[in-house]
């Protein structure tokens, strides 16, 4: 048996301040680094923010059906195509390809499906003057393909059809001139009767390819020569 003797004593913590740990001053080196970070820093959180893309233009016509239909999808490559014209920057009286295409066709209510269709399979041919027609607008216009407003018919049509706005140009240099090349023929002053010669053009020429019933949905007429004088007078379904 172990006596019993005095405890030792715990020791003291000392009472004296730990001395401050002493670091190394920034360096000529570190300093520019640290200062760069910092910089660095600032710059990505201010410009280097992720770019928010704009909203795709809802595509017109979205009514006529969905974008996997049939009509869907021929509408779309339309569009694309007419986008892609609108870029020259040519309007008519505040209208571009797309805008007039969408409120006097594809907005318009007399207009089926089918027709949108059998506009998208119209051939080059179809849509032809013909040499002695050609011969006759060039006669009397002999700049006609260079007028913006036979450009921008051409660019609609085309968008529409699916054919080469170039080589529709130069079959059809008809397109955009008021008139017949069998009576008078001439390039309309007033953007007022450019728009509403380019868009019954756009019409007609698609009813003489064999698209029934074009004329009548956007002028109220089938007859060439009567829905030409309802354009022509301001009339019409758009």
């Amino acid at each position: 048996m172990s006596t019993i003797g005095p405890r030792p004593s715990a020791p003291r913590p000392s009472t004296t301040a730990p001395q401050t740990e002493t670091r190394p001053m920034a360096t000529a080196k570190t300093a520019p680094a640290a200062a760069t970070n910092t910089v660095s820093a600032v710059q990505r959180s201010s410009f280097d923010a992720p770019v928010t893309k704009a909203a795709a233009q809802p595509m017109p016509g979205a009514w006529r059906g969905g974008p996997d239909t049939e009509v869907g999808k021929a509408i779309a490559g339309m569009i694309t195509r007419m986008r892609a014209s609108d870029a020259s920057g040519i309007q008519i009286k505040g209208d571009t390809m797309e805008s007039l295409f969408t409120r006097a066709i594809l907005d318009n209510k007399h207009l089926s499906n089918d027709q949108l269709l059998a506009m998208s399979k119209v051939k080059l041919e179809q849509l032809a003057d013909g040499p002695e027609d050609s011969a006759k607008i060039l006669k009397k216009i002999p700049n006609a393909r260079d007028l913006p407003v036979h450009k921008f018919t051409v660019g609609m049509l085309a968008a529409v059809t699916g054919v080469d706005p170039k080589a529709l140009s130069e079959a059809s240099p008809g397109l955009g001139m008021t008139g017949a090349p069998d009576v008078f023929v001439f390039a309309a002053g007033s953007e007022g009767l450019q728009r509403s010669t380019a868009l019954h053009d756009f019409t007609d020429y698609l009813r003489g390819a064999g698209v029934k019933g074009v004329n009548k949905a956007v002028w109220g007429v089938e007859n060439r020569v009567l829905s030409a004088i309802v354009s022509a007078v301001g009339g019409g379904r758009y």
